[in-house]
């Protein structure tokens, strides 16, 4: 398994495909600067890809088994904490959209907001729209009397 392949399959995974060349001269630099970073900390893009997932200390004096313990990682995979660390972002679990318009719920038992565009990891909870009855004959806003 090559560095870069999983390198690059990792920073492709988390962008979702966003990022198509390695910016910055490597795909490590090409996915921090995508999430936020816009220059190496201490000479180091790969401490500024831990610095952007909120790693600010190396583990066993590693950053990649740093930012591997951050993502839940506590071996490598087939002998690379880069390519478990691909894998995750990759194979990882599903992350639950709350998206604009996807919503497949019933009416009156919505609880997710309806006005987020950005995927969620967990799903929301927020107050339904209105809190009228689902029976429509009994609605308490009388539409013919507004």
């Amino acid at each position: 398994m090559d560095i870069n392949s999983v390198t690059r399959d990792y920073a492709q995974c988390i962008s979702n495909g966003a990022i198509t060349e390695p910016t910055g001269g490597t795909w490590v630099s090409a996915a921090a600067i995508y999430l936020g970073q816009p220059a190496p900390v201490n000479n180091s893009w790969l401490q500024a890809l831990c610095l952007a997932n909120g790693v600010t200390t190396p583990v066993n004096s590693s950053w990649v088994i740093a930012l591997a313990d951050h993502l839940s990682i506590t071996q490598p995979l087939n002998g690379s904490w880069w390519y478990a660390i691909a894998d995750e972002a990759c194979n990882g679990a599903p992350v639950t959209p709350c998206t604009w318009g996807t919503n497949q719920n019933t009416f009156g038992t919505e609880t997710r907001l309806w006005s987020a565009t950005t995927s969620c990891s967990s799903v929301p909870t927020a107050v339904n729209w209105e809190t009228a009855s689902t029976n429509w004959e009994v609605e308490a806003d009388n539409w013919e009397t507004v």
